[in-house]
């Protein structure tokens, strides 16, 4: 398997595209013809392991082993390019997606403390929220989100 010039590597591994296991890519066309098919884009060896299932029919379970995914992976990567097309393809941040003490409730006491006093700071408002709800949340995270609710009060 080719190995990519230092440049494209250096993209590859910026864009968070760089797969961390290309030699274990064991699918003909990696192997035939690596001057085009690149095993450490990771972006690429999705997209060829779907194509050779939903064009050329091939079985999920052989994909799975020449492609180096577990068939849930496989199965996963299928499922979100079913629903957003390439962007599916592309590898997602890992963790949490967004803050997880932020409740509906905590949220709304966010609001209506912002709307009676629009210039509060954020490390005050995570003390009143750390007396009413018994959670700590980071002063950081409150000023995200007060800064969220100011710039939508300016529309």
């Amino acid at each position: 398997m080719k190995t990519p010039t230092r440049q494209k590597r250096r993209y590859l591994e910026e864009a968070g595209l760089l797969h961390r296991n290309p030699e274990q890519v064991r699918y003909p066309l990696f192997i035939e013809q690596p001057e085009f098919f690149d095993s450490h884009d990771l972006l690429q060896v999705r997209y060829e392991a779907l194509r050779a299932h939903l064009v050329d029919g091939e079985d999920i379970v052989g994909l799975s082993r020449r492609f180096s995914f577990s068939r849930q992976t496989f199965y996963t990567l299928l499922e979100k390019f079913s629903r957003q097309g390439s962007r599916g393809l592309l590898p997602e941040r890992p963790g949490p997606k967004g803050p997880s003490k932020l409740s509906g409730d905590i949220l709304s006491f966010t609001r209506r403390e912002y709307d009676r006093e629009p210039e509060i700071a954020g490390a005050a408002l995570a003390s009143r929220i750390e007396s009413k709800f018994r959670i700590s949340i980071h002063k950081r995270t409150i000023e995200k989100l007060l800064a969220e609710l100011r710039s939508k009060k300016n529309f």
